[in-house]
């Protein structure tokens, strides 16, 4: 198996499956269970400012909870038809493996942060497979 072929799979993991299954499940959870009654009334009577007004932690949450499952779907699907205009035989371009390193930094720190270790040991092994493939890009780019 050449370079290019090994890249392309590992982008097609990292940069397709990985966020369009995180961001399927996240908005399925989403639905399923955190807007059950009693978080969203918790939520709702829990408010902060932002920008000087007001706001409902319910209505700030549930903006960012949905269209971060939302967005890790349209990054697997714009990742997709990138790779759907590339002949197979060409390297892939290294700025959009860059924006996945980038996103995977993001998993990693998230789950650091925040204290998911899912989140943080799947950015590790994301983070991993996806520097193999820039390398291996690099490589076959030269």
């Amino acid at each position: 198996m050449n370079k290019t072929k090994i890249a392309r799979i590992l982008f097609i993991i990292v940069g397709c499956i990985f966020p369009i299954f995180i961001g399927g499940l996240h908005t399925f959870v989403h639905f399923a269970e955190l807007v059950a009654p009693q978080i969203q009334t918790f939520l709702q009577g829990t408010e902060f400012l932002i920008l000087g007004e007001k706001q409902a932690l319910w209505n700030t949450w549930g903006v960012v909870s949905f269209m971060m499952g939302a967005s890790f779907i349209v990054i697997g699907l714009l990742n997709i038809s990138l790779l759907r205009r590339i002949p197979k035989t060409s390297p892939l371009p290294i700025l959009s493996i860059i924006a996945m390193i980038l996103y995977q930094l993001g998993v990693i720190y998230v789950g650091y942060e925040f204290e998911q270790a899912f989140q943080f040991y799947g950015g590790i092994f994301g983070i991993v497979l996806i520097l193999i493939c820039f390398f291996l890009s690099l490589n076959s780019n030269n």
